[in-house]
Formats: structure tokens, C-alpha cells, sequence
């Protein structure tokens, strides 16, 4: 089993149906091209909320506040105005906050990222906290950085401590 089969085996609720992502439009106006797992990913979970805190976006939601394209482009802006030592982090990987894809967030302003790379298998993860210096990167995709969290295999310096519960799960909203 892949980590997108297990983290979809967690428990679910909510709406059942396909995740539609328009990939095209979000390519063309972000200037990337999403590697196949992320697609995977976000095809699987677009519109979730995994334990009630952290929101997957969905490229094409008519919400502006969980669309990917929106949501990306309002923190490339915020990531060049601010945050000193991610744009250190960034320029050590030949990378500009401007390439940043906003996945998702939470509840408390916490802020998901993509952080971009020429090999598709080396794109990686980078959560910051949402006021204060605290972040993670993970070095793999999406699906496994979040199933490592929610299983307690991994910490997180950003999410709170009561973060993931005991039985760990999510809610499917597809149409957000």
C-alpha cells in the first residue's frame, strides 16, 4: 500500500464524490507544473479537513479561501514581504518565495507549502507556523509528511500539541 492508500483508509466523513481540480488553469496562472503525486493528492483529498484543523485546498474551488491558485498567490506575497529566514531556506534551494504552492492551512494560520524542484520526486513540504519563526520542511510529498503526522511518527514544530487526536481522521467536502 502507498501512503495516499493509507492515509485515505483513515476514518472519513462527509460528502462522497470526485474531487474535480482544474490543473490546467492552476499550472497556466502559477507558471508550474505539478508533479503527478501532488495531483494524486490533492485529486484524492481537495477540499478535506483533516481532524477538524488542517484544510487540503482544491485548484478551481469557487471559495477564494480554499483554492489553491487564490490561496497561493495571496502567500507568495506574504512569504516576499516577510519571513527573512524562509527566504534564506528558499534561496539555500535555488528557490523564490514567487514558486511557493499553498496546499493548504489551518485553523491557526499555519500555512502549507509545496517548495518546488526541477525532479518531480524531489519536490518538498514546508509548513510555517502562522505568527513566529517555527516550520517544517520535509523532504518527500504531500500525502507522506501528512500520514507520518497524523500516525505520530513525526512531531511537528508548527501544529499544536493536541494535534492530531487519538484517532486521527478527516471530512470529505469535494464541492468547497
Amino acid at each position: 500500500m502507498t501512503d495516499l492508500d493509507i492515509l485515505a483508509a483513515f476514518p472519513a466523513a462527509g460528502e462522497l464524490g470526485p474531487v474535480l481540480n482544474d490543473w490546467e488553469e492552476a499550472e497556466t496562472v502559477l507558471g508550474t507544473t505539478f508533479p503527478p503525486a501532488f495531483k494524486a493528492f490533492l485529486t484524492a483529498f481537495g477540499g478535506a479537513k483533516f481532524d477538524d484543523f488542517l484544510r487540503v485546498y482544491r485548484a478551481g474551488a469557487e471559495n477564494e479561501h480554499v483554492d489553491l491558485v487564490a490561496m497561493t498567490l495571496a502567500a507568495r506575497k506574504t512569504m516576499e514581504d516577510s519571513r527573512p529566514h524562509i527566504r534564506a531556506l528558499l534561496k539555500e534551494r535555488a528557490v523564490q518565495p514567487s514558486q511557493l504552492i499553498r496546499w493548504g492551512g489551518t485553523d491557526n494560520a499555519d500555512m502549507c507549502f509545496l517548495v518546488p524542484h526541477a525532479d518531480p520526486d524531489r519536490w518538498c513540504v514546508l509548513i510555517v507556523i502562522g505568527r513566529g519563526n517555527e516550520f517544517d520542511l520535509y523532504e518527500g510529498p504531500v500525502e507522506s509528511y501528512l500520514l507520518h503526522v497524523l500516525r505520530g511518527d513525526l512531531v511537528s514544530d508548527v501544529f499544536p500539541e493536541d494535534f492530531p487526536d487519538e484517532d486521527p481522521g478527516y471530512e470529505r467536502n469535494p464541492w468547497i
